[in-house]
């Protein structure tokens, strides 16, 4: 809650146009419209993550680049500065009561990795894999800055800026020529037409029920004999009362053949803009296809033992579902199914699609030493942590992260404030954000059979559902992966995916 009333709080208001340089129309089309919905003049940008993406990326502007960078990484920090040790100290006391040597061995007990030096050895061991893939990228992007004419030291709001102009000069690539083909509409549906193909069953809207908001949509998944499996809510913009991300809830678990499952995907995408429809990002595509994984796994469970339905599986196996139903956003053609241009209907033009290929492990290393940033401090935090020794928790995560960034951290840097994947909940992420990175080598590994069968391969898809989306947590999740794939995962898969390996 301190950090939903902390992000709706801020606001940016730029009245001088000329300040705005670099920054893509469609971004001043959402920031004037933004001010305009507040009485405001000129352009409004908030914490928001549409808005403050495209600040960080596109915007020429570096004072007002690190304006929002700071207050991005100080959300909440006062408030939660003072709660988080209580938390980790109460985390501490639970463990040792039930008998485990710390939190992170008492929450992964049950879980794939099974202990905290496990999760911590595969969080290593990939660590170590893509550090000097890392490095090589951080050079190039500061010797592509330099012959720019940029001085001084690379500071963390300039990042993702040079970076995309890297992208943009090495493989003649914007993503925003991506937004016109990318309708949200048009996603929804061809997600939901894939859905079909690979998992035969119907999904449809069904309007006429209660909703909390006029843009929440309902619909119904029924199975290829018309049986109701289940239904679920849309709720895809940002509003100042919402809590950002993306995230699935079930909202009724449900009896196979006798109560259907009730499920939400919610986000905080790209909304309409005037008289043009919402245009996503590839990123905000991906985001629904992987709530929508989420959703799948719970709306096609067949598990009676309501505890163990759907995703109430190990936690480390959980993004499975979601993670690989992503892969289909960067095949031609399935791309084809839902990306086309919002006033023509035309596909992706090829020369643009693959662009997109090419650049698509630009920065791979960054990308996963981030995640694997996140992972170490949480396990750092539930394992090595020690209060009278390493003093408060902000300084002592900054010091853990310093690793895994590219640029130095500010003595003030207090991102752990707002990091709700591990404190928002009794324990939601806490000593299993590594579980990201390990159900990406699942589902890796698991997207070959789909690339060597056929991307709508019904073979594929009904033993995925079989064996993985309807099976929930009745058995043990190794077992289930090695069912479907018919062997133990393959690291390298994930490792050639983002070109950190041949």
């Amino acid at each position: 809650q301190n950090v939903l009333d902390a992000t709706a709080a801020w606001e940016l208001v730029i009245e001088d146009e000329t300040r705005l340089a670099g920054l893509p129309e469609s971004a001043r089309e959402a920031a004037r419209q933004a001010a305009e919905a507040k009485g405001l003049k000129g352009w409004r940008f908030t914490l928001q993550a549409p808005s403050y993406t495209a600040v960080m990326t596109y915007l020429d502007d570096a004072e007002i680049r690190e304006q929002c960078w700071r207050a991005y990484m100080a959300r909440a920090a006062k408030e939660n500065a003072e709660l988080l040790p209580r938390i980790l100290e109460l985390r501490r006391e639970k463990a040792k009561l039930l008998g485990f040597e710390t939190f992170a061995d008492f929450v992964l007990a049950d879980r794939m990795a099974k202990s905290g030096e496990a999760a911590r050895a595969f969080v290593a061991g990939l660590t170590a894999k893509t550090i000097p893939h890392f490095e090589r990228e951080n050079a190039a992007l500061e010797e592509f800055r330099r012959a720019r004419g940029a001085t001084g030291a690379m500071q963390p709001w300039d990042i993702s800026y040079w970076a995309e102009k890297q992208r943009q000069a090495e493989y003649d690539f914007n993503e925003e020529e991506l937004r016109p083909y990318l309708p949200l509409e048009r996603a929804v549906a061809g997600l939901f037409e894939l859905t079909e193909r690979l998992f035969e069953v119907k999904v449809a809207e069904a309007p006429g029920v209660p909703v909390w908001h006029p843009d929440v949509k309902h619909y119904e998944v029924r199975d290829a004999d018309g049986l109701l499996l289940g239904t679920f809510y849309t709720d895809w913009f940002p509003r100042d009362t919402k809590r950002g991300g993306a995230w699935m809830d079930a909202f009724i678990t449900g009896t196979p053949g006798v109560e259907p499952h009730v499920g939400l995907m919610c986000g905080n995408l790209t909304p309409p803009v005037g008289e043009k429809p919402s245009l996503l990002t590839h990123r905000e595509a991906e985001t629904i296809f992987h709530e929508f994984g989420h959703l799948l796994h719970h709306l096609l469970s067949r598990v009676e033992v309501k505890s163990l339905s759907g995703t109430q599986v190990a936690w480390d196996f959980v993004e499975l579902p979601s993670q690989i139903m992503e892969n289909w956003c960067w095949e031609r053609e399935s791309l084809d199914l839902f990306a086309r241009h919002w006033q023509t209907g035309e596909p992706i033009p090829e020369e643009l699609y693959q662009k997109m290929k090419r650049a698509r492990t630009f920065r791979g290393a960054n990308m996963q030493m981030r995640q694997l940033g996140f992972g170490a401090v949480d396990l750092a935090l539930h394992i090595d942590y020690d209060p009278e020794r390493d003093g408060a928790p902000v300084a002592y995560t900054r010091d853990v992260l310093q690793r895994f960034t590219p640029a130095a951290l500010p003595e003030d840097y207090a991102m752990i404030c707002g990091f709700t994947h591990l404190f928002a909940d009794p324990t939601g992420y806490a000593a299993g954000y590594y579980s990201y990175k390990w159900a990406e080598v699942l589902d890796a590994d698991a997207f070959t059979r789909f690339q060597r069968e056929g991307l709508f391969s019904r073979e594929a898809g009904r033993a995925f559902r079989d064996e993985i989306l309807a099976k929930g947590n009745s058995e043990e999740p190794a077992e289930l992966f090695r069912r479907f794939l018919g062997r133990d995962p393959d690291p390298a898969a994930l490792l050639r995916r983002l070109g950190l390996a041949a």
